[in-house]
């Protein structure tokens, strides 16, 4: 095998590491770029790769910088399949930094190839991303029914990979609906085929923070420690700052019901974390918990800093859809029935 071929094989499989949650390093994945000067190939490979990477620390802007070089450079060479793939991760990393309406226009352009492939396994990832938008708006029901489209079409096509991301997908929707039992049979088959057939560990450690979330709902208070426990540090193996964040987060508030001594600390350690990931919500989360934490110990001026947070905090990241994005959401949900294909 010639060098150059012995490179591509090394590189697809670090591209099938990435999607599956293990990307290398920004700076490893900028010296795969550099290597693959002068074939357009496998410099869009390696651009996706690098977006991985940066996706991974919830640098959103130089990762949708990233795919959108992959993107310009598989449809430059015609690569219908890959091009779609990439636009779909586009999607996701602008629901990520809270742009629900730029995802919608990267999943509109993405169906209108699936549907040329007939590529079904496409279309179910472009109703999870649907599914996501709509948790955007606050309406979980309906991202619910997305999702629940999504497993249905996944369980026909067979796909153990597929079926896997839709299940936590399913679970987290019925978490948020308070169906507990529910979320908690997605859960158990999707760890199941975690088990067996599919490799990702950032799925591994949700599940388990989707456990703890649960239990701690139900008021299981020393289950979900050591559950949300196990995801924190899964998470921080992986490097993975967004599960690290929602993780500790979770655990934080086990912590204050609880009413163990360190909640105090681990509250502004979560507050930490959901500042660097900026994510809003963790952040709401982490000053309501000080508060409640401070006023406990009767330290009342140390709780006005995050008072002050929540009042500055309050216009929450929900977004108002106007008619047209919400026709094209009925588009995309017609568009991707599987009659259609």
């Amino acid at each position: 095998m010639s060098a150059k071929l012995q490179f591509a094989a090394q590189l697809e499989m670090i591209a099938k590491a990435s999607y599956c949650g293990a990307p290398p390093s920004p700076t490893e994945s900028e010296q795969l770029l550099l290597a693959a000067a002068g074939d357009e190939q496998l410099m869009a490979t390696a651009q996706v790769i690098l977006g991985h990477s940066w996706q991974h620390l919830s640098e959103h802007l130089k990762a949708q910088q990233a795919f959108l070089a992959g993107i310009k450079s598989f449809k430059a060479m015609q690569c219908k399949k890959e091009q779609t793939e990439t636009l779909i991760l586009l999607g996701f990393s602008h629901l990520l930094s809270h742009e629900p309406l730029l995802a919608l226009d990267n999943w509109s352009e993405a169906l209108k190839i699936a549907r040329l492939l007939k590529n079904r396994k496409l279309c179910a990832r472009i109703y999870m991303g649907i599914g996501q938008v709509y948790i955007g708006f606050g309406d979980h029901q309906a991202a619910l029914g997305f999702n629940e489209l999504a497993l249905e079409l996944a369980r026909k096509l067979g796909s153990d990979h597929l079926k896997c991301e839709v299940l936590l997908n399913v679970a987290s929707d019925a978490y948020r609906l308070k169906r507990f039992s529910y979320a908690l049979q997605c859960l158990a088959e999707a760890e199941k085929l975690l088990q067996q057939s599919v490799v990702n560990p950032i799925w591994s450690a949700e599940i388990i923070y989707y456990l703890g979330a649960v239990h701690a709902e139900q008021k299981q208070f020393l289950q979900a420690k050591i559950e949300l426990e196990t995801a924190f540090t899964l998470s921080d193996q992986n490097e993975n700052l967004w599960g690290k964040a929602h993780a500790l987060t979770a655990l934080a508030e086990v912590l204050l019901a609880l009413n163990d001594v360190t909640a105090g600390e681990i509250l502004q350690q979560a507050l930490n974390l959901a500042q660097q990931v900026g994510i809003k919500e963790l952040q709401n989360r982490c000053h309501t918990g000080l508060i409640q934490w401070h006023i406990a110990q009767h330290h009342y001026e140390l709780a006005m800093p995050s008072f002050n947070a929540l009042l500055q905090n309050e216009e929450k990241h929900t977004f108002k859809i106007s008619a047209k994005h919400r026709q094209r959401i009925l588009q995309l949900q017609t568009q991707s029935r599987m009659k259609l294909l």
